[in-house]
């Protein structure tokens, strides 16, 4: 399964497991800094890997910045 990963679409998923409002998700926005930690930044990948996206752990936590992760997952 392949899914499309749109921008809002990963700010959407972002905004889930942070429990936070999507629009608190603006481009330059530090994630560690809103609480993500590596059990959720784990989950995100785990399941945007089964949905098709070819990333790994390092891909996203190397640069843990909103605009970063858009730029990693090909967003449009």
């Amino acid at each position: 399964m392949t899914t499309a990963f749109t921008r809002e679409r990963i700010i959407s998923d972002l905004a889930e497991v942070l429990d936070l409002p999507a629009d608190e998700l603006t481009e330059d926005v530090s994630l560690i800094d809103l609480g993500l930690d590596s059990v959720r930044l784990m989950s995100l990948v785990e399941r945007w890997r089964f949905e098709g996206a070819a990333i790994d752990f390092v891909d996203l936590a190397s640069d843990p910045q909103v605009g970063a992760w858009l730029e990693v997952m090909g967003a449009q």
